[in-house]
C-alpha cells in the first residue's frame, strides 16, 4: 500500500497509509483532507513495540488523539494471576437489559471527567455502543463476589480492513477496591475470557491519555497500529 492511500471513508471516519508511525506529524495532519462533517481523521502504521508498553509522541495538535492496538488472538498472554478458591464468579449477562444495566453503572462513572477529555466524537460513539448493546451485538462476562458486580469485559466482532475475522475489546473494568489478588483473579478471568470469545484477531482502543491502559494492552500482547484524531468542539 502506497504512502497516504486512503483505506477508508464512511462519512465517520477517513483513513490513510502511513506507513510508520513516525511519519505521522502535526503537518501531516493538517495537509490530508479531512472533511468537517466527519469526526474522526485516522493513519495506519505498521505494528510496533513502544518502550514502556504505552506510545509517546511530539504532536502538538489540540485535537483528541486514540489509538488501535491489535494483534493475532492466538499469541494472546491473560493479564492478572488466578486465585485458588477465589471469590470471583464470572458469568454471561443474563441478557442484554443486564449487559446495558452494567455498563451504564460502570462506563458512566467516570463519564463527567471524560466530557472534556474525549471530545463530542467520543459522545456519539458511546450512544452508537449502547445501542449495541440494546441490540446484542456485544459480548460480555461479568464479575460477581458475593453477589456484588465487581467487574465487566465486552467485545464486538467488527470488519478488519486487512481481511480476516476481528473482534474489538470494547469495555473492560474491574473494581480497584478489590482486595490484590482478587483484583488480579478478576483481570485473570476477564482476559481469559477475552481470549477465548475473540475472533482470530483483536483490537482495543485507547485514548493518548489513558497510559495504564495502553501497558495493558502491550501485557496482553497488541501492539498499536493506528492513530485516531477527533475535534474537541
Amino acid at each position: 500500500m502506497k504512502f497516504l492511500e486512503k483505506m477508508m471513508d464512511d462519512g465517520r471516519c477517513v483513513m490513510y497509509y502511513a506507513g510508520d508511525f513516525s511519519k505521522v506529524t502535526d503537518e501531516l495532519v493538517a495537509a490530508v483532507n479531512w472533511p468537517e462533517g466527519t469526526d474522526m481523521l485516522s493513519f495506519s502504521f505498521k505494528p510496533f513495540t513502544p518502550a514502556g508498553g504505552c506510545v509517546t509522541h511530539k504532536l502538538k495538535t489540540d485535537h483528541v488523539i486514540r489509538y488501535l492496538y491489535s494483534g493475532k488472538t492466538a499469541g494472546l498472554k491473560p493479564l492478572g494471576k488466578p486465585l485458588k478458591n477465589s471469590p470471583i464468579v464470572a458469568r454471561a449477562p443474563k441478557n442484554a437489559a443486564e449487559a446495558l444495566a452494567v455498563t451504564l453503572a460502570t462506563l458512566g462513572r467516570d463519564a463527567s471527567s471524560r466530557r472534556d477529555k474525549s471530545g463530542p466524537a467520543y459522545l456519539r460513539e458511546r450512544k452508537m455502543y449502547l445501542g449495541m448493546i440494546r441490540k446484542g451485538k456485544v459480548r460480555s462476562v461479568l464479575l460477581f463476589k458475593n453477589g456484588r458486580n465487581v467487574g465487566i469485559a465486552s467485545m464486538a466482532d467488527v470488519p478488519r480492513l486487512e481481511g480476516g475475522k476481528s473482534s474489538t475489546f470494547t469495555w473492560f473494568w474491574i473494581d480497584k477496591r478489590l482486595p490484590r489478588a482478587e483484583y488480579e483473579d478478576a483481570r485473570y478471568k476477564a482476559t481469559s475470557w477475552a481470549k477465548e470469545a475473540s475472533q482470530p484477531h483483536m483490537a482495543s482502543a485507547n485514548f493518548d491519555y489513558n497510559k495504564e491502559t495502553q501497558k495493558d494492552d502491550s501485557r496482553f500482547g497488541l501492539k498499536p497500529c493506528r492513530i485516531f484524531f477527533s475535534r474537541r468542539k
